[in-house]
This record gives C-alpha cells, sequence and structure tokens, in this order.
C-alpha cells in the first residue's frame, strides 16, 4: 500500500513538470494573414510657406482589408492657425489582406515660426457598419511659415494667374518703322505723280485738244454718226475747252451761266460760241434735227472759233 502511494506521487510530479513545459512553448497565431494593428502616416509638402499659402497633408492609413476609415477633423477655431480649403480620399490595396486609405488636405496657413499640423481622430468601421474603434493622433509634422507678410493676415490668398509675357515691341520695332517708311515713300510718290500730271495738263494746249477731238468727230459723222448724237459731242468739246481756255465752269454749268462768264471776260468770239451752243442745246433739248450739212458745217464752225481764240489769246 505504502509503495502504490509513492508510485502515485511520482505520476502527479510527472505530469506536473509535462504541463509545466507545455505551457512554456509558443502557441500558434490564430489572426488571418496581414491582421494587425491599424498603421497611421502623416506628410505635408511643402514644409516652407509665406503666409496664406497652401500646404497638401497627406495622411496614409493602413489597416485589415474588412475595415472602413473615416477621417474626423476638429472644428475651424481647433484649426487654427490653419484653414480647410480643400479634401479628398482615395484607396488601394498594397498587400493580400491589408488596405490603404489616403486623406489628402488642402491647408490654408497663416500666423508665422513653425506650425505643428492639427489632430485629427481615425473612426474605424466593420463591413456592416458597426464601429470597430477610434484613434486619435497627433502629428509630429510640421509647416514652417515665413514672416514675409504680416502675422496678423487672416485672409486666403487667391491664386495668382501666370504672368503673361510681355508684348516685344522693341523686337517689332525695325518692321513697324519699315512699315512707315514704306508707306511715306508710296505718299510721296502719289504726290510727285498728281503734281506732274496736273503740271502736263497745265502745259497741254486746249486748243490743239478740242481740234483733235473736233477732226475723229467729223470722221466719225461721215462715218454714219446720228447728227443729234454729233451736236450732243461737240457741245462737250466745246464746253471743255472754254474751261480749260478761259478758266471757267463749263462742263456743269448750263448755257446762261457760260454766257454770263464770257459776258464778263469780254471775249470776241462771243456771240458765235453762244450761237453753237444754244444750236446744240436745241438738238439736244428741243428736238431739232439737223442735217448731216449742217452738222459738218456746225463743226468747221467750232474749229474757227477755237483757232480763234488761241490766235488772238480770247
Amino acid at each position: 500500500m505504502k509503495e502504490s502511494t509513492e508510485h502515485q506521487g511520482i505520476l502527479i510530479r510527472a505530469i506536473s513538470l509535462l504541463m509545466a513545459m507545455l505551457f512554456m512553448l509558443p502557441f500558434p497565431a490564430c489572426s488571418k494573414p496581414g491582421e494587425g494593428a491599424p498603421a497611421v502616416r502623416v506628410s505635408a509638402a511643402p514644409d516652407s510657406v509665406y503666409a496664406g499659402e497652401r500646404v497638401i497633408c497627406m495622411i496614409r492609413v493602413r489597416h485589415p482589408e474588412g475595415l472602413l476609415a473615416a477621417l474626423e477633423l476638429p472644428d475651424s477655431s481647433a484649426l487654427a492657425p490653419f484653414v480647410l480649403v480643400g479634401r479628398n480620399r482615395s484607396s488601394s490595396k498594397p498587400a493580400p489582406g491589408l488596405a490603404e486609405d489616403r486623406f489628402e488636405l488642402e491647408l490654408a496657413v497663416f500666423g508665422s515660426g513653425r506650425q505643428n499640423l492639427p489632430e485629427f481622430a481615425i473612426l474605424f468601421r466593420d463591413s456592416e457598419g458597426h464601429r470597430a474603434g477610434r484613434t486619435h493622433h497627433r502629428p509630429e509634422a510640421s509647416v514652417y511659415v515665413k514672416t514675409l507678410t504680416p502675422s496678423g493676415m487672416n485672409e486666403l490668398r487667391p491664386f495668382k494667374p501666370p504672368i503673361q509675357p510681355e508684348f516685344p515691341i522693341l523686337l517689332l520695332m525695325p518692321f513697324l518703322l519699315a512699315a512707315f517708311a514704306l508707306a511715306g515713300a508710296v505718299l510721296l510718290a502719289l504726290f510727285l505723280v498728281k503734281r506732274k500730271v496736273r503740271l502736263f495738263a497745265e502745259t497741254v494746249d486746249p486748243a490743239q485738244v478740242a481740234h483733235r477731238k473736233l477732226r475723229k468727230l467729223g470722221s466719225r459723222l461721215s462715218g454714219g454718226l446720228a447728227p443729234v448724237e454729233c451736236y450732243d459731242q461737240l457741245s462737250g468739246i466745246m464746253r471743255e475747252y472754254l474751261e480749260r481756255h478761259y478758266h471757267i465752269r463749263a462742263l456743269e454749268a448750263v448755257t446762261q451761266e457760260i454766257e454770263r462768264d464770257l459776258r464778263k471776260l469780254g471775249v470776241s468770239s462771243f456771240d458765235a460760241i453762244m450761237t453753237l451752243l444754244k444750236q446744240s442745246d436745241l438738238v439736244k433739248f428741243a428736238d431739232s434735227r439737223p442735217s448731216l450739212d449742217e452738222s459738218l458745217k456746225s463743226i468747221r464752225q467750232a474749229e474757227d472759233l477755237i483757232g480763234s481764240g488761241r490766235d488772238g489769246g480770247g
């Protein structure tokens, strides 16, 4: 009996020792692959700005794939000296079983000196929308605000549009000067040509021009020109001669005005000129029908009048 009791004690001690050794062995992990505590990383760029300029704050939250992350920011007073201008969110899967949410915040910075990024919280929910946890973070990243602008500035600085390059006026100056010089040369040439033409017209003998036209008119009359048209052209030739020879307004004047001007000048062949002009008016306005011989006679009279005016000088 005593021997049996000793065997039982030895067995109990052996079992206890074995259990103690088993407890000392490491147990395998029961979590799924990729599962672990969420990791949060915060960065800001640029790290140095002027008051009122923007800073992009990037918050990366890596967590198990089954969770959903949401960013919680404090109110505007707690965000000071930062002002939230815009925010954006994107998600990705960097590895099997893991998900990463990226929160991009556009912040305007005010004040001066070193400014720590504002605190925030990350809220996690499962796929069914139940709250799975919440973590609070105080970023170590900071932004240095330069003191070029007053520290009391508290308004957003608007984006400045890109400065347009100035128009290269100096480069175009040679072309502009050349264009002006060319225009001046053209105007000068036109002026000289017009003056030369006027001087040439003044030197041409109006009696010679009238005689040449009268000879052509006589040839056309002999070739079949109607006497009515002959008198119409004869009146125009005489009026042009009178205007250029006596310097009176005859081409656009009526016969009475020409008569008045010639009477003032005391032209020696005044009566013959007026008879010829009035005869032309009768053919043109009174339906007078002269014959071919009368038309040829009027042309010869006009030639005599022009010749006497040139020889006598008026």
